[in-house]
């Protein structure tokens, strides 16, 4: 080894305590767990989670080497492992010549052209729900976005509507969601996790049900849903998804199409709310584009400000604060050499909130992404909240799609106003116990 590079034991940081390491402090700060350690050390630094040996990497330097240019060096797959007992072994934990087989079988359902082909599905789906929102003054904005993000996944996904099959999905996510969050991992019926294992099984027999169903139509490759496509989906190799993977990756699909759509809406309409020089922009451009047409998918691209927002929401909110992976080869990183069987976590958090890559990085300001500023194109790893290189979010587009259509239909239909029971004090903040503050007032115009 060269003398002049480092242990990754040397790293600043602390492992904390034997084993359990610094597993507490993170289950409850969360996000703030990260920034605390980032304002202390200034740098990449260490710590202990379960056991683990970690290396955080901060900065668009150490994103493009661990997605991209050394993803070799680092397994998705077991980084992400701990998610394995309740998503199971679906895209996001598949590494290498796996992974890029199941991606192409997937990736026909979030192509361009696939993608505009939901619009009508979605705008009929939201205009349909949020006029339920004035009726029930004021509603738990995140359980309602949560609700109406996995009704859209259902029938993107699924092509269901009856309301009760999306219900029982509700729970079943519900319940999902909390026992993700939870240290403790028994899985007994008493605790959390067993609550969500339990879950995680009937959603098991209900996506077989589904398929089941869709195997048994003679025309079921004609169906317009993402399951449609990927029960007819075949590569250039013949491979096609057996009905064991399309439940697999159905489920990490309906987790993933939800949670962090709704997560994005719910921060997006709270600094609206916060900031109404930006809900009047937004509101002029939409009288502009629409000229008194309604809207039509051919009009979303057209919504350049919208655009800017949704960026910002992505880099001050963004959907998962860190991205784990497992270190399957030796590597060397900023003069510290980084063993097999370590971790390393990279950060869009912290990345979106340099001030040498993002001016004033924990103000509000959209503008920062329009022209001639474009700070995110600095670097081409500066802005990760969807990942980047290999295992970047297929689902991207969709969601984009999703959000300018949730918004549109609110600027242009409803007045609406979010209360918070407490203020935000610091500039990262514990977002999922924000979020279960927010309250949302809606009136239609």
């Amino acid at each position: 080894m060269n003398q002049t590079v480092k242990s990754a034991e040397e790293l600043p940081g602390s492992f904390g305590m034997p084993f359990l390491g610094e597993t507490l402090e993170l289950f409850t700060q969360q996000e703030q767990f990260y920034w605390k350690h980032f304002l202390l050390y200034q740098t990449h630094f260490k710590t202990q989670i379960m056991g683990r040996k970690i290396a955080c990497l901060i900065g668009p330097d150490a994103n493009q080497f661990v997605l991209k240019d050394h993803a070799e060096n680092f397994s998705s797959k077991v980084g992400w492992s701990i998610l394995e007992p309740l998503l199971g072994k679906g895209i996001l934990l598949q590494d290498g010549q796996q992974h890029q087989t199941i991606r192409k079988l997937i990736y026909p359902a979030f192509h361009a052209q696939a993608v505009a082909s939901y619009f009508d599905i979605i705008q009929s789906t939201v205009e349909q729900f949020l006029d339920s929102w004035t009726e029930r003054n004021p509603i738990f904005l995140i359980d309602e976005l949560r609700q109406l993000t996995l009704l859209i996944a259902c029938r993107l996904l699924l092509g269901t509507k009856a309301e009760q099959e999306v219900k029982t999905l509700i729970q079943y996510f519900s319940e999902l969601i909390v026992g993700i969050r939870t240290v403790l991992r028994w899985d007994i019926p008493s605790t959390k996790f067993g609550r969500a294992m339990n879950a995680r099984r009937q959603l098991e027999v209900f996506l077989y049900s589904i398929v089941e169903q869709r195997r048994k139509q003679e025309n079921f490759s004609e169906d317009q849903d993402v399951l449609g496509l990927l029960l007819s989906s075949t590569d250039e190799d013949g491979n096609q998804l057996n009905d064991s993977e399309i439940i697999t990756q159905s489920l990490q699909l309906l987790f993933g199409g939800h949670e962090t759509t709704a997560k994005l809406l719910c921060w997006t309409l709270l600094e609206l709310s916060s900031h109404p020089n930006w809900s009047k922009k937004l509101q002029d451009e939409q009288t502009e584009v629409l000229d008194s047409h309604s809207l039509r998918f051919s009009h979303l691209k057209q919504f350049i400000l919208m655009g800017y927002l949704f960026k910002e929401v992505e880099r001050l909110y963004p959907p998962i604060y860190t991205i784990p992976r497992g270190v399957i080869q030796d590597v060397e990183y900023a003069g510290y050499a980084v063993p097999k069987g370590w971790y390393v976590v990279v950060s869009p958090l912290l990345t979106h909130r340099l001030s040498e890559f993002y001016s004033e990085p924990h103000d509000f300001n959209p503008n920062r992404f329009s022209p001639p500023h474009k700070e995110d194109k600095q670097h081409p790893f500066a802005l990760i909240g969807f990942g980047g290189g290999v295992h970047r979010c297929l689902g991207h587009e969709l969601a984009q799609m999703e959000i300018k259509v949730i918004l549109s239909t609110l600027l242009r239909r409803y007045r609406w106003q979010i209360m918070l029971g407490s203020p935000v004090n610091m500039p990262v903040c514990q977002t999922s116990k924000v979020e279960r503050e927010m309250r949302l007032w809606c009136k239609k115009i």
